[in-house]
């Protein structure tokens, strides 16, 4: 069994415009064999958020490599947890969404999702869009501080056969995706994915996001993946 791994984060237009930081961020970590991959995407109303995204990702790839037999139903609210113990009474400043997913060495996998973005998977042969249909107004998501377990989603499942994988974004990508083509876009990164080392393929989705498609869409963008390839 071959898994690989990728993504990247960078930063919209926007930001590149005004100077601000990437309040996106990203983790892609071996583990045992297997991979874990985060991706988070910080409030722009929130000054500090840049720095609750990263920690939001450190502190996924931490609870994910570190407690391997925690339930997928846990993780979420481990990490809300450490991250609301690192910010504190402050934590309003830092406020993001979470997307995670972990693959082991035996294919298992197990994902989940807090506030904007989305998560694709293909188990089986079978694909399916894991994030439900947003509801409420445009400007208004589900931040990791306000996590609980009535809100949330996670899941489990399995890669058993080459093509299998899960795919996970910021909405600075996933706002612009048509739903009809969710698959095709799928099926795109795990084909270069076929040809590419870590490194390779880092740098061509980073060039994507550059040259996004929809170049007034302002957003970060942010992307990873694990793949099972045979």
């Amino acid at each position: 069994m071959r898994l690989l791994a990728s993504g990247a984060s960078v930063r919209g237009p926007a930001h590149q415009q005004d100077g601000s930081p990437n309040q996106d961020a990203l983790a892609v970590s071996g583990i045992r064999g297997g991979w874990c991959v985060a991706v988070a995407d910080g409030l722009g109303s929130r000054p500090l958020s840049h720095f609750g995204s990263r920690k939001a990702v450190q502190l996924s790839r931490h609870v994910l490599r570190c407690q391997a037999d925690i339930t997928h139903a846990a993780v979420t609210d481990e990490v809300r947890k450490a991250w609301l113990a690192c910010f504190g009474e402050r934590y309003r400043l830092h406020e993001t969404t979470c997307l995670w997913a972990r693959v082991d060495a035996r294919g298992r996998a197990v994902a989940g999702q807090i506030g904007d973005g989305l998560l694709l998977a293909r188990s089986a042969g079978a694909f399916k869009v894991l994030t439900d249909q947003r509801q409420g107004f445009g400007n208004q998501t589900l931040t990791l501080a306000q996590a609980d377990a009535r809100n949330t989603r996670s899941f489990e499942f399995e890669l058993s056969q080459p093509g299998d994988g899960v795919l996970l974004m910021t909405d600075g990508i996933s706002d612009d995706l048509i739903p009809e083509r969710l698959e095709s876009f799928f099926d795109a990164v795990y084909r270069r994915q076929l040809r590419c080392s870590k490194r390779r393929m880092r740098r061509w989705l980073t060039g994507e996001l550059l040259d996004w498609s929809t170049p007034r869409h302002g957003d970060d963008k942010s992307i990873a993946g694990i793949f099972l390839t045979d």
